[in-house]
């Protein structure tokens, strides 16, 4: 699955990649961000860790990330 990261914030995944133009929000002007591809719940992990608060190091909630990389990914 493609992980992105909304320009809304968060997180949402794709089964093909997107391309710019559905990225991009006429309305607003902002585009959402492409993450990577990842078909594990371990490399999910690698992908999203980089952007996840741990020990108050700033980026999402840990427990967001790991509701999100559970929910769209089997083991």
């Amino acid at each position: 699955m493609y992980i992105y990261e909304s320009h809304m914030g968060g997180f949402f995944t794709k089964d093909e990649i997107l391309s710019y133009e559905e990225e991009y929000c006429e309305q607003c002007g902002d585009s959402d961000n492409f993450i990577g591809y990842a078909d594990s719940r371990k490399t999910a992990w690698k992908l999203l860790k980089p952007m996840t608060d741990i020990n108050d190091s700033g980026g999402y909630d840990r427990n967001y990330v790991d509701d999100f990389i559970n929910s769209n990914f089997e083991e």
